[in-house]
């Protein structure tokens, strides 16, 4: 009975000293025992801002590319638009399929001036053909100006009775008349005569006669593909 007691009351003191003197245990905590475990737990909490970062970039991307593809909108209906050459009416210049830019006309600075390149709408009734044309605007060169007088004589263009010397204007193969020669024309004020470089396609105004400012697309100021890669070239 007295041993009984005894082992009782031991055992009661190590209870009590159990529940007073060690610590009591923590409440279960999942810890990863496999790779997978331990990838998904870590990927857990990197993964939403990963994924904010991502849509913020595409945010961005898609901004600037909105804004880009305004500025070329504007560009091509304000400022400069550009334009495919069909036909060889302007070789060796500017050959068939070549893409040039093309300053509109509403910010051009000074009146057109002799020698420069002009994209314009042609007359309804055409009475030619580009050699090797599609149709649609044309570009040329201008060679007289309103108030002008403009014809050839043999194989000279005469503008206001003195010959026209630059040979930069005309592909000398075929001289400077070609086989079409310039009737004797007084411009008016707002008209313009054009010719081909290639002065042997006469399709330009010894045939169609001058054009209207009110024609007048813009001037061609470069070149900026040729044959269907990067080029550039001022005209």
């Amino acid at each position: 009975m007295t041993g009984s007691s005894v082992d009782d009351g031991a055992s009661r003191s190590a209870v009590v000293d159990d529940r007073q003197g060690r610590p009591q245990p923590e409440a279960a905590v999942l810890v990863p025992t496999g790779p997978s475990d331990a990838v998904a737990a870590s990927s857990v909490p990197t993964d939403r801002p990963r994924q904010r970062r991502r849509r913020a970039l595409l945010a961005k991307i898609a901004f600037f590319v909105a804004v880009a593809a305004l500025a070329v909108v504007l560009l091509q209906a304000f400022v400069v638009q550009p334009f495919t050459v069909s036909g060889d009416a302007m070789a060796p210049t500017v050959q068939a399929g070549d893409r040039i830019l093309v300053l509109k006309w509403s910010l051009l600075e000074s009146p057109i001036r002799r020698g420069e390149i002009v994209v314009f709408h042609p007359p309804r009734s055409l009475p030619c053909t580009v050699v090797g044309g599609r149709g649609g605007d044309l570009v040329l060169r201008v060679v007289a100006l309103p108030g002008e007088v403009i014809g050839s004589v043999g194989d000279t263009v005469l503008v206001d009775g003195r010959p026209l010397r630059n040979r930069a204007w005309y592909d000398p193969r075929f001289g400077q008349v070609g086989s079409t020669p310039v009737r004797t024309t007084k411009l008016a004020a707002g008209q313009y005569f054009v010719m081909a470089d290639n002065r042997s396609d006469g399709c330009d105004s010894r045939l169609f006669g001058p054009i209207a400012t009110s024609s007048v697309v813009g001037e061609g100021i470069a070149v900026i593909t040729r044959g269907g890669h990067l080029f550039f070239d001022t005209l």
